[in-house]
């Protein structure tokens, strides 16, 4: 009787728990830091200490949820429990607790939380030790090592305290996290080397580059027409307007729809045969169709003035009275050739951001976010361009915002408008609807649009994510982004393959693009974790995505560069006449020659990355026999500084970029060739040099030549005698401060970086 009615206890131990997470499920020894060494040496992503004071008092029910409504909530507004956060809530917590079973009014004696007191004093032993070790000079801390494994890994490994990049502010922009300039944080060193360069009063470097930008200030204010009093007086002849407008429809045509083919062709020809049939709106959106055409027309961008021309008069048509007259569905498609163009033709190509703010609300204001089906009924032609429109500005917005690094303000639960249908352009034609044959698997003139659809969701995402203020994401955070991503990457390539071969398929163009668009996502998704992937392991699948993201995106706009070039040949060409780029037949590659914006910035982009890893991996090289570096990283080094070369030849003015992938690649092949720490110091000196003096004359070159002398007659307003003085003082050296456009090293950088990864330090 005496056991039946004894009531049953818990008879579980209540010994707090002092392990982390991952040691207590493996049951192994825990030693308690922040990271423990079993986390460290197993190189997990985390190491997590649960709350003690909250699971003791699940355990033993002494502190029920109930009771602390408060501590809850902040705990649900925090978000998941840190090392950090974890003894901070137990500081909070060491509360008293009735006992179980008892009322408060006749309660014996208060139980202490004895977990949260523990807590609390290992809280404390922490506390002390920090600013105990944050007094010691820096050469005791760095001897005193905490752990066998070496010393203190920093907080990579912590959940929710990742410092990560917010992004970067130049001058008076800020560039988020999928700017393309976030790279630059891990060439400290070398821009420390230009920055110690452009103290030198006599320097040759800064001279030389000064009067680089003082020949490429000219040669784009001549490239610039006056004040525009007439529109469609620069009208090429119509052999080689067939050329421009082709290639604007084979390419992006083909990605972002914005015409109707047939009608814009129906209008063409009016236009040729009498040209004051057609209105002024077409005469701009003719000219804008050319201006992106004339990126393909040729390897050496020879109509560059045509399309910066062509432009600038769109530009003042749609700044040009009455602003209500261009709210219709061709200002809209001017708008967004505009977009294009620009990028294009380099033409303000880094604001197009704010541009494309226009041009989403003037879609809003025409009502492009409704669907078609409930607004006043329209023809069927009229309903699926506004879908079509509708559906480029959305993407337009996305990829804009990626370039300039700046939150996506659209969401797709703004609009209520459908995809547009998957039919040719000749289909829409027809007014009966029930004619028109089933798409199935027939691939038509709407299916890389669709597909590139099925994507958006997921872009838009990441690049919410990326560029948000604040910033409160995490490692795992990131691995779900990509996971959910990759499903919809692999549904897109799988797409594009499941075309029959018997019939019309996607173009070369069309399939290469989108993947380059694929492969840009996921290295703005990875790379703020890149840096850390260079030190860290537990990183390293992020360091190993975004190098095979730029691999695979350099071969894609390259194919070329895929092929083994001969392991002898230095990155560096010391001889005189250096290689240009030939892309006949490849519309991608000629838009990464001659056009600036995603065009260009993609293989830049990509041809950095690829320098970072092999300079790292040569640093880290600790073999006795020479370093072996990836031959295909090394063939697309061999492969880029021709292309900077190329870009130059055809009118671009800024050598910052060649300049400073040719010290990059400099410095990795001193260290290929087995020199370090002062001895690298002239080979990058003196690459940059050379490369500098190309410069100068390929730009002095474009300067003289008839077609800029003959622009506006301003051959003379130059002045040559002041900029070939060879023993002037040059005095203004802020640029050189300023590489990157940015205030200073320091400024741009931060004075207090983590990690460096141009180690040992470039030599002054």
């Amino acid at each position: 009787m005496e056991g039946a009615q004894r009531p049953k206890t818990d008879q579980r131990r209540r010994r707090p728990t002092l392990a982390c997470v991952s040691c207590r499920k493996s049951k192994i020894r825990c030693d308690r830091k922040h990271p423990c060494g079993a986390c460290v040496r197993g190189r997990h992503k985390t190491c997590v200490f649960e709350d003690t004071a909250r699971s003791t008092a699940r355990r033993s029910g002494i502190a029920s949820t109930a009771a602390d409504p408060a501590g809850t909530a902040e705990t649900e507004r925090r978000g998941p429990v840190t090392p950090a956060s974890s003894a901070s809530t137990a500081l909070n917590h060491d509360h008293v607790s009735p006992v179980p079973g008892s009322d408060s009014g006749n309660q014996p004696a208060p139980l202490l939380d004895v977990g949260a007191l523990l807590k609390r004093c290992f809280e404390l032993e922490r506390r002390l030790e920090e600013s105990t070790a944050a007094k010691e000079p820096p050469e005791r801390r760095d001897q005193q090592s905490p752990s066998p494994e070496g010393p203190a890994i920093d907080c990579y490994l912590a959940v929710d305290i990742h410092s990560m990049s917010r992004g970067v502010f130049s001058k008076t922009r800020c560039f988020g996290q999928s700017h393309w300039m976030n790279i630059i944080v891990h060439f400290k060193s070398m821009l420390e080397l230009f920055e110690h360069q452009s103290r030198d009063a006599k320097s040759e470097a800064v001279a030389v580059l000064n009067r680089c930008k003082a020949l490429g200030r000219s040669i784009k204010a001549q490239r610039y027409p006056g004040i525009i009093n007439k529109f469609g007086t620069k009208m090429p002849t119509r052999d080689i307007a067939d050329r421009l407008v082709d290639g604007y429809l084979r390419s992006i045509e083909t990605i972002f729809r914005v015409l109707h083919v047939p009608t814009f062709k129906r209008d063409y020809e009016r236009y040729w045969a009498a040209p004051d049939t057609v209105g002024l709106s077409f005469v701009i959106q003719l000219q804008l169709v050319m201006a992106i055409g004339c990126t393909l027309y040729d390897d050496s961008f020879s109509m560059r003035n045509s399309a910066v021309q062509w432009v600038i008069e769109a530009q003042y048509w749609l700044l040009g009275p009455p602003a209500k007259g261009k709210l219709t569905i061709t200002g809209l498609q001017i708008m967004a050739l505009l977009t294009i163009a620009r990028e294009t033709a380099s033409v303000g190509g880094d604001l197009v951001w704010i541009h494309v703010g226009s041009l989403l609300r003037s879609a809003f204001c025409m009502g492009l976010h409704r669907d078609p089906s409930r607004l006043p009924k329209m023809s069927r032609l009229d309903a699926e361009i506004r879908r079509r429109l509708w559906n480029t500005i959305l993407e337009l917005e996305l990829k804009t915002s990626a370039d300039a690094g700046g939150f996506p303000t659209i969401s797709p639960e703004t609009s209520d408008t459908r995809a547009p249908a998957n039919l040719d352009d000749t289909d829409l034609m027809k007014d009966d609807e029930s004619s028109d044959p089933e798409a199935g698997d027939r691939f038509t003139d709407m299916s890389i649009p669709l597909a590139l659809r099925d994507s958006f969701r997921d872009r838009l995402a990441i690049y919410q994510w990326l560029n948000a203020t604040p910033f409160r994401g995490t490692y795992e955070d990131t691995i779900q982004l990509h996971r959910r991503f990759m499903t919809s990457f692999k549904g897109l390539m799988k797409r594009l393959k499941s075309y029959p071969h018997s019939g019309r398929q996607p173009t070369a163009f069309q399939c290469r693009f989108i993947e380059i668009m694929a492969r840009r996502c996921l290295i703005g998704l990875h790379l703020p974790w890149f840096g850390a992937g260079l030190r860290e392991p537990a990183f390293s699948f992020s360091r190993k995505e975004v190098i095979e993201s730029a691999v695979k995106s350099y071969h894609l706009i390259f194919p070329s560069s895929a092929t083994n070039l001969s392991s002898t040949t230095p990155l560096v060409n010391s001889g005189a006449d250096l290689e240009t780029l030939s892309t006949e037949g490849n519309d991608l590659a000629r838009f990464a020659v001659c056009g600036a914006g995603i065009w260009r910035l993609v293989a830049s982009q990509a041809s950095m990355i690829i320098l970072l890893e092999l300079q790292t991996t040569l640093q880290e090289d600790d073999s006795i026999g020479p370093p072996t570096p990836r031959p295909d990283l090394l063939n697309i080094i061999r492969h880029s500084l021709p292309l900077y070369l190329s870009r130059i030849k055809a009118g671009e003015t800024n050598v910052k970029g060649y300049l400073f992938g040719v010290a990059l690649a400099a410095y990795v092949q001193a260290l290929m060739d087995g020199l370090d720490g002062p001895k690298t110091t002239e080979p990058i000196l003196s690459a940059a040099k050379k490369t500098e003096k190309i410069c100068f004359d390929l730009l002095k070159q474009q300067l003289a030549s008839a077609e800029y002398a003959n622009s506006n007659g301003s051959e003379n307003q130059f002045d040559w005698d002041s900029l070939m003085t060879t023993d002037e003082e040059w005095t203004d050296h802020s640029m050189m401060g300023a590489f990157f456009e940015v205030s200073s090293v320091e400024g741009f950088l931060g004075s207090n970086l983590g990690f460096d990864f141009m180690s040992p330090p470039m030599p002054f």
